[in-house]
């Protein structure tokens, strides 16, 4: 009687510690890192469409994870997309949102067509460059 009150105790507590070393990892967030600063270096040259007009992300809405930085983004994209790249440059504290046309042709390859577009945010959620390209 000792011997399977033991088993089952001891069944149960490897249980518990199987539970609880199995943590749920982030939904969606493998991010790919960036370079904020190296990025608006190479946008300030004048030789890149740079958005002109005013942000519409311009009040403090925390950014707590991938989804919640696309969700954001979104308020300021102006283009036709139909997939996302999302990145984070952590020594900044800044956010990049890609928003993308995808094609894939019968040959089974993947391209961009048409404009793309990269929002720029920190943390608070407010934009702080707007990108275009093709």
């Amino acid at each position: 009687m000792k011997k399977s009150g033991l088993f089952i105790m001891a069944f149960i507590l490897s249980l518990s510690l199987m539970a609880c070393s199995q943590q749920k990892e982030p939904v969606n967030q493998s991010l790919a890192s960036f370079s904020y600063e190296e990025d608006a270096a190479i946008y300030n040259d004048e030789t890149h469409e740079v958005n002109p007009n005013a942000f519409v992300n311009t009040d403090t809405s925390p950014i707590e994870n991938q989804n919640t930085a696309v969700e954001r983004a979104k308020n300021e994209c102006t283009i036709e997309y139909n997939a996302t790249s999302e990145y984070y440059d952590s020594n900044a504290d800044m956010w990049r949102i890609d928003f993308l046309a995808i094609i894939h042709s019968e040959d089974g390859t993947v391209a961009t067509s048409g404009d793309c577009q990269s929002v720029y945010m920190n943390s608070d959620g407010i934009t702080q460059l707007i990108v275009y390209g093709e």
